[in-house]
């Protein structure tokens, strides 16, 4: 890997796999592969607090793996599910050369 694409595609994969390197996380995005919560119903499962709920919905918000919706005073978070298949097509090219 030595072109600008190349280094490109390895700061993404890092930036993801940084994202979902937390436990928490992984939890998070466990729970929404059930359907669309809002933000109570990810931190009582998980015991944790509200607000650490929310930090961890906004890094993976942050890189596209979780969109949300308003309604009301209520945000309402899911899967972002075409962003996960291209992270999946990014770790595969990446680390087995596929598609370069």
């Amino acid at each position: 890997m030595k072109s600008a694409d190349s280094r490109d595609k390895l700061n993404e994969l890092a930036d993801y796999l940084k994202a979902i390197s937390d436990p928490n996380r992984l939890k998070i995005l466990t729970l929404l592969s059930d359907g669309e919560r809002c933000v109570c119903e990810i931190h009582q499962p998980l015991g944790l607090p509200q607000n650490l709920a929310s930090h961890h919905l906004r890094a993976l918000k942050d890189i596209g793996l979780v969109v949300s919706r308003k309604e009301g005073k209520w945000v309402h978070y899911s899967l972002n599910v075409e962003k996960i298949l291209h992270y999946t097509d990014l770790y595969a090219s990446v680390l087995l050369g596929s598609g370069q």
